[in-house]
């Protein structure tokens, strides 16, 4: 585990050594904010207002758009993870060194979660005092909206890197993570044209129904959190498959 931790360490030194990392929680924290305060979420059929003209002291409109926006954050920050090493040609040289797969799997994993949890934290809690400033606000509901954004990024997370190890392109790793993550993004939308069979299976696949409707509402139930976990567990096994395969070619 500790050496999980040096590659966590070398790939959050290589994450802000460009101003890649900089620009993109800029841009992410710029967008969500204007979501919020003047947008809204048109999305659906019950369309939420933003700050301005709802006036509701909630962070609601907030969550209700990261699954949407982190399917395409997500893949920006992992697509470089595995594939620009093989596109570099240190992967070799990589897989040489003294860890075992799952050790450099686990530290990207955690560098990358951490990359974007930071920047969903640097969005909430600025509006929180926002919000807070113009009305009640519980506090324990963004409390709750965080804990389960934490699980919405890591099961985002580890699957987005799974793309980045099959491919030495970056840009084929961004849009084949974006399809994947934007497909389970979808599952929702589609519940209300599926068979009643289907449309069960639809709902409890999709991270929305996982998210959106309890911790996003500040209700905390033990199956989302097995939910994100074993998506993301699956994410990092498949991940360390492809690695090991790799390693004994």
């Amino acid at each position: 585990m500790r050496r999980a931790w040096l590659v966590l360490a070398r790939e959050w030194r290589d994450s802000f050594a460009s101003p890649l990392a900089y620009v993109l929680i800029a841009v992410f924290v710029l967008v969500q904010a204007g979501l919020f305060y003047f947008i809204g979420y048109p999305i659906g059929p019950v369309p939420m207002p933003g700050l301005w003209d709802g006036g509701q002291a909630s962070l609601l409109t907030l969550f209700t758009w990261l699954p949407l926006s982190l399917a395409l954050v997500v893949p920006a920050v992992t697509m470089g993870l595995w594939a620009e090493e093989r596109r570099a040609g240190t992967e070799e040289l990589m897989l040489t060194y003294p860890l075992q797969s799952w050790e450099w799997v686990l530290g990207k994993f955690l560098a990358a979660w951490s990359v974007v949890f930071f920047a969903v934290v640097l969005v909430t809690l600025p509006l929180a005092w926002t919000v807070a400033g113009l009305g009640p606000l519980d506090w324990s509901t963004v409390g709750l909206g965080l804990l389960g954004s934490a699980g919405l990024v890591a099961a985002y997370t580890a699957l987005a890197m799974c793309a980045s190890a099959l491919t030495s392109e970056q840009l084929v790793a961004f849009l084949i993570a974006s399809l994947v993550l934007g497909s389970l993004w979808l599952l929702r939308m589609l519940v209300g044209y599926a068979p009643a069979g289907l449309a069960g299976w639809l709902e409890a696949a999709s991270p929305q129904a996982h998210f959106l409707d309890t911790a996003a509402r500040g209700v905390w139930v033990t199956a989302d959190a097995v939910y994100f976990l074993g998506l993301a567990v699956m994410g990092l096994f498949w991940n360390t498959v492809i690695l090991e395969r790799r390693r004994l070619q």
